[in-house]
């Protein structure tokens, strides 16, 4: 039973390694860090009650959203809106 068992723990280990491979972790890390400099702009124009810097994390926000990422299917973010 114990050899059985390594035959399939072996191949479950190769299989997860395998997907792991196939990641680009470089996409992966350019999207968690947009997320979070996207929260830290979210973040300080809650904190502050400076109008100028409201809007220009609103600008900056929307200029990001320029240059999209894909998005997934089934999956929409909302756009914001930008102000005048």
């Amino acid at each position: 039973m114990s050899f059985f068992k390594g035959i399939v723990l072996k191949g479950l280990w190769e299989l997860i390694t395998s997907l792991i491979a196939k990641i680009t972790w470089e996409v992966v890390l350019e999207r968690f860090a947009t997320r979070c400099v996207v929260w830290g702009l979210e973040k300080l124009k809650t904190l502050t009650t400076n109008d100028v810097l409201q809007d220009t994390v609103d600008d900056i926000l929307f200029l990001l959203q320029g240059k999209r990422l894909k998005e997934l299917p089934g999956l929409s973010a909302p756009t914001p809106v930008q102000k005048e």
